[in-house]
């Protein structure tokens, strides 16, 4: 009876350093493991604040649009779909692991009648200069 029906999820501790979404030393990790971690693959400080930078404002700006985005819905709380929804569409990123609940509809292209006309004249003009030769 002590326990309550709904348990809140634990909340989501950052790596960075203050206000910062990434810490100078896990961008530092991150360089190394793309570089294959030599000596001297550093980046000089003024990169590094200017990629902190970058990263504070990518994640800032996705969760200001996915906020938006949930505020159309009525709905009151922030959803990891919201926030697919704006990676996928804005910035062409998918999340391995995560996939959209609706099922993607792409569709096929259908050309013109007077196109397909045209493409079927320039493959029997081909067919026929083939034969001639």
């Amino acid at each position: 009876m002590g326990q309550p029906a709904v348990q809140k999820t634990p909340h989501f501790i950052l790596e960075g350093e203050g206000d910062r979404v990434l810490s100078k030393k896990k961008l530092d990790e991150l360089v190394r493991q793309v570089t294959g971690g030599g000596e001297g693959d550093n980046l000089t400080p003024d990169v590094e604040e200017s990629v902190l930078t970058l990263a504070d404002d990518f994640v800032d700006s996705v969760i200001t649009a996915a906020c938006r985005l949930a505020k159309i819905r009525p709905n009151s709380t922030l959803d990891i779909r919201d926030i697919q929804i704006i990676l996928e569409r804005n910035y062409n990123i998918r999340v391995p692991g995560y996939s959209l609940d609706e099922v993607r509809t792409v569709r096929k292209f259908q050309p013109a009648p007077g196109w397909t006309q045209k493409m079927n004249a320039v493959q029997a003009a081909k067919v026929m200069g083939k034969n001639d030769a």
